[in-house]
């Protein structure tokens, strides 16, 4: 049985993190707030882009995956309701924040470079609570990831948390 993640897939597992945490406490209006704006937008963009990436890595290396074996099928149940969740919120967050960002201006530029926006007659500010509200939501929910894996190493003493660090033992 493997008991570690490929490297890649903690690289990007590490990076999301980073680009998600970034992108919180950058947080605000683009439009306004210009330069902590653009690494918001940057931020998201990546955490979108790295979504796919993740997905396809995965993919790759599906046979690699380490098997924690959870303790019961509450555990189960519970671990792929908070997997699939934050999978989805990688995907919806970045694009309810481009669809807010394409409401609120009709030209950005990103460090210069101005970004492909789409013309929309939604409710920008309803896209953008939207936003805001699953983006907490979402640093609650990595929160209780955390958490758990914490839980894992120091309460049931399994290599969940371990099989996402890069250690040689």
């Amino acid at each position: 049985m493997k008991k570690k993640y490929p490297l890649p897939i903690m690289i990007i597992h590490w990076l999301t993190l980073l680009f998600v945490m970034l992108a919180y406490i950058t947080g605000g209006d683009p439009t306004v707030h210009l330069k902590s704006g653009e690494i918001h937008v940057l931020a998201g963009i990546s955490v979108f882009l790295l979504f796919f990436i993740r997905i396809i890595t995965i993919f790759i290396y599906r046979k690699d995956l380490p098997l924690n074996k959870p303790l019961s099928k509450y555990q189960k149940k519970l671990f792929l309701m908070v997997k699939y969740t934050l999978y989805s919120l990688l995907f919806l967050i970045p694009v309810l924040g481009f669809c807010t960002l394409s409401g609120l201006t009709d030209n950005y530029q990103l460090f210069g470079i101005n970004l492909p926006l789409i013309s929309n007659s939604w409710d920008t500010e309803k896209i953008g609570k939207t936003h805001e509200f699953l983006g907490n939501f979402f640093m609650v929910l990595i929160g209780f990831h955390a958490l758990a894996a914490l839980i894992h190493h120091y309460v049931f003493k399994d290599n969940v948390l371990k099989s996402m660090l890069y250690f040689k033992k």
